[in-house]
């Protein structure tokens, strides 16, 4: 997955619904369950975790926290400070999965345990207070992704963009107490807290990431760097600046597609040059899919030769900068192009361009292809681009007889966020297709927050 359609998939997978103690965010799986009946029930469970096996205790441990109900969160609570480190690593994710926020205080303990993996199931854990996913599995994801050496924001496999909503608050203990662990002395902590405080959006803990990632491991730098992305932060621009001449290519090439989603004109001299330096593919390309996100007119003539010229992404990333700059001298070379390229990415890029610079009709394109499996998150990552410059166009395709393209512009309306989109959106609360009914919903919910 291309990084230009990756930086406008702002596509959160994180629902909260009330305020708890006046410091955290619940979730809806916060809610005291009842226990299921075929096991042991919450009472037999507590005394189990007295028994002097510790095989037991993690069985209890383990099983209290399927239950998800906040009833075996004090049994929990004194589990995490069992003597076995199974029992505590049991106890510490058990919490997770409940999302208590009685338990955040026992949970930031848990982030000094002395054993590596406790501590790294105390930063999934208070991941998982505001999150909806379980966050085990974006950010093991992640974990195995990076330990392989794949470079997640420009390699084949895509990055994981959750992260939580916008309008959710997060404690600043919890902030500081993961900011703590990218100095951890165990590297997969490390990595697992600065991926979490890119899903946390963890403003605050900026200047401890700046720091961490001085002299760190490239692996831990490249986490940094797409967390700073998450933030939204733009001020730290300068100081990512710097890593352009890393001599890590990993590294390098994730500070120069960082700095084109932030779209920094300062960077943008050093950027041309890199391109300029390096006519090998890797980085060029790196290079001109940063010069199309920052989209100034200075790089018009590079995007204009590399529309008809290259491969398909640099046609791609050359139709996107143009649609960027925003000329609308160059519409006719767009329609041309667009009538002469046959691959699928570049071609819907061009269309992307073509609305950009006024051409509406061009919306059919973008919307025909949020039903295809390989272009329907680049086709959404243009919309959400747009936001509210095309939203008043994609509310008359709601009514698409296909089910995924209604569900697919429920999601980019919601993200987009535009009020005058709700009207339109409620007759799909009666949708005969119920993903389409909980698109809908989850759309009218995040326009009403706005």
């Amino acid at each position: 997955m291309s990084v230009s359609f990756r930086a406008g998939k702002e596509v959160c997978r994180v629902l909260l619904v009330g305020l708890a103690g006046g410091l955290l965010l619940l979730s809806p799986a916060g809610a005291p369950l009842v226990p299921d009946a075929r096991g042991d029930s919450i009472e037999e469970l507590r005394d189990k975790l007295k028994s002097k096996k510790a095989g037991d205790r993690r069985k209890a441990a383990r099983e209290l926290g399927e239950t998800l109900s906040r009833e075996a969160t004090p049994p929990l609570l004194g589990a995490v400070e069992d003597k076995d480190p199974q029992v505590r690593r049991a106890a510490v994710k058990s919490l997770g999965l409940i999302r208590d926020p009685g338990a955040v205080t026992m949970l930031l303990n848990a982030l000094e345990d002395g054993v590596p993996e406790v501590r790294r199931e105390a930063v999934i854990a208070l991941v998982n207070l505001y999150t909806e996913q379980d966050a085990s599995s974006f950010l093991t994801r992640q974990a195995k992704r990076l330990y392989a050496r794949l470079n997640p924001f420009s390699g084949p496999v895509p990055s994981d963009d959750t992260v939580i909503e916008p309008d959710v608050t997060v404690a600043p203990a919890v902030i500081d107490g993961i900011a703590e662990r990218l100095r951890d002395s165990h590297r997969e902590v490390r990595f697992y807290a600065a991926n979490a405080l890119g899903v946390l959006r963890g403003k605050a803990a900026i200047p401890k990431m700046v720091e961490g990632m001085n002299g760190a491991e490239p692996n831990l730098q490249v986490a940094i760097l797409q967390s700073f992305y998450k933030i939204r932060d733009r001020s730290v621009a300068g100081d990512v600046q710097p890593y352009l001449l890393n001599t890590n290519k990993r590294v390098r090439n994730e500070a120069i597609l960082t700095l084109g989603l932030f779209k920094s004109l300062e960077a943008l001299p050093q950027i041309q040059t890199l391109y300029d330096q390096n006519p090998g593919r890797d980085v060029r390309l790196n290079c001109l899919e940063a010069m199309a996100l920052i989209g100034d007119p200075s790089s018009l003539p590079v995007f204009r030769r590399h529309l008809g010229d290259g491969g398909p992404r640099y046609r791609q990333f050359a139709a996107e900068g143009i649609g960027r700059v925003g000329d609308t001298s160059v519409a006719p070379d767009l329609s041309r192009a667009f009538l002469a390229e046959k691959k699928p990415a570049p071609r819907l890029a061009v269309s992307f361009a073509l609305y950009n610079l006024g051409r509406k009709e061009y919306a059919d394109q973008m919307v025909a292809a949020l039903k295809e499996r390989m272009l329907h998150e680049q086709a959404l990552a243009y919309l959400l681009e747009l936001k509210t410059r095309v939203s008043p166009d994609l509310v008359n395709y709601l009514n698409d007889s296909n089910p995924v393209i209604r569900r697919r512009l429920c999601l980019a309306l919601g993200q987009i966020g535009d009020s005058s989109a709700a009207e339109s959106l409620r007759p799909l609360l009666k949708d005969n297709d119920p993903e389409v009914v909980s698109e809908a919903t989850r759309a009218l919910r995040r326009i009403g927050a706005r």
